[in-house]
């Protein structure tokens, strides 16, 4: 039985160093496209229209933003990431571990993205789900490699994946269960880096031994924004999102 998710989980930690020079210091979450509204906001306001009560956004990086925003917001709760200089998404994820015991939605500050992301997403059988897209041609491409409807590859280089299904879109929908495993797995890797990543690193090695599956939407309008050239990239798409309900 599908089980009515109600809680999400951004991850907000990072420093954008690669946008430094655009983003007028601020967060990358806290970019605007076209209007006075950041990027974050605008996530905020899908996971609420798609029934989302609880987001836990995990912060480091210009914290008082995203303070701001939770003054704002009766629906948000904010935990920070103290090492985020020094760590990668998966130690910002083992951030939250005491904010929340049940299923929810995991995604990404710098993302933009239609609305039937989220609602596609909530709607699919699958447990544990990651959602990917057909080709883009953003740049800094994350593929996603799979056998049948099991993810066994996440990573940015083609040349070592075989069966390459999408690519790799930076919002999941995760068990609590496959949320402890990934937690026990981090735990087990931060003695060597605190630099590993949730996706590429703690989803693949979680889903050697247990199911993950996917949800493909082809010609999903999305982009991310790392780089100017994503933002550009970013400012065309969101036009497009936006005609969408004009």
């Amino acid at each position: 039985m599908k089980k009515n998710i109600t809680q999400a989980i951004i991850l907000a930690a990072g420093m954008g160093v690669r946008l430094k020079e655009l983003n007028r210091g601020v967060p990358k979450g806290f970019i605007s496209l076209g209007d006075d509204k950041p990027i974050i906001e605008h996530s905020i306001d899908v996971l609420l229209d798609c029934g989302i009560k609880d987001i836990i956004i995990v912060t480091g990086f210009m914290d008082e933003h995203y303070e701001n925003l939770r003054s704002r917001y009766p629906q948000i709760r904010t935990v920070r990431n103290e090492k985020y200089s020094e760590t990668g998404t998966m130690y910002s994820l083992w951030c939250a571990r005491q904010l929340f015991s049940t299923d929810f939605i995991l995604l990404e500050s710098d993302l933009i993205y239609e609305i039937r992301a989220i609602k596609e997403l909530l709607q699919s059988p699958i447990k544990n789900s990651i959602l990917i897209s057909g080709k883009t041609e953003a740049g800094d491409e994350v593929y996603v490699g799979a056998d049948d409807d099991w993810v066994k590859q996440i990573s940015k280089d083609k040349k070592t994946m075989s069966s390459i299904v999408g690519e790799f879109i930076g919002v999941s929908k995760l068990s609590y269960d496959f949320y402890l495993k990934l937690i026990q797995t981090a735990e087990e890797g931060f003695d060597s880096s605190l630099l590993i990543s949730y996706d590429m690193d703690c989803l693949v090695t979680v889903a050697e031994k247990n199911h993950l599956g996917f949800l493909k939407i082809e010609n999903l309008l999305w982009a991310e924004i790392d780089d100017v050239s994503q933002l550009n990239k970013a400012q065309k798409v969101w036009k497009n999102i936006k005609n969408l309900s004009a």
